[in-house]
């Protein structure tokens, strides 16, 4: 929880921060949409981990409180609710984002937040995209309640109508072991 990038707190795992190289190498992405930007660290991060990969990506940040403190020209931060991304994340700009795109989801981690962004960018994700629920941990950690069942919960609701349109991708969650992430269950790929 003490980590930081270039100075800026960055709330990752250390598992997760060898992973994510890895998914972006594969992936390629063009755009990723990080839903939960705290400080702006992790939306640096990305882009900078994208550019040292050679992948052209750009950043979109969104969070309830937006950064103002940090610019990076790969990145943009927005201010909008993760329960009403229709808001910021209009049809129009939506539509018009260089693919693929990949989601990633650390926004409050409260179970309706969670699924609330699943269901938001499930019509948008095309075959072989992903979308990541972060900290998932929280059942591990024994205080999902506090989170009204949180990512994990979820994530099997979301995949209880959807799981002919998505799977988890044990590559990235059992890639040091099963589940050996904060993203527990928690990167999936848009069939």
């Amino acid at each position: 929880m003490n980590y930081t990038y270039r100075g800026v707190p960055m709330l990752k795992n250390p598992f997760d921060l060898a992973i994510y190289p890895l998914l972006l190498t594969q992936t390629r992405p063009q755009t990723l949409i990080e839903i939960g930007s705290y400080r702006g660290g992790s939306a640096m991060w990305f882009a900078d981990i994208a550019a040292s990969l050679g992948v052209p990506m750009r950043v979109l940040s969104v969070d309830i409180v937006k950064v103002y403190d940090l610019t990076h020209p790969s990145v943009t931060f927005f201010e909008g609710n993760a329960e009403d991304l229709a808001a910021i994340l209009t049809d129009d700009v939506l539509a018009a984002l260089p693919r693929p795109l990949i989601v990633i989801d650390d926004s409050d981690h409260q179970f309706r937040t969670c699924l609330s962004v699943l269901t938001f960018f499930d019509r948008w994700l095309a075959p072989g995209e992903y979308i990541v629920v972060e900290d998932g941990i929280l059942s591990d950690m024994q205080v999902a309640d506090y989170y009204d069942g949180g990512p994990v919960r979820a994530i099997s609701k979301f995949l209880s109508t959807k799981q002919d349109r998505y799977m988890i991708d044990r590559t990235y969650c059992d890639y040091f072991g099963h589940n050996v992430t904060w993203n527990i269950d928690g990167y999936l790929r848009r069939l």
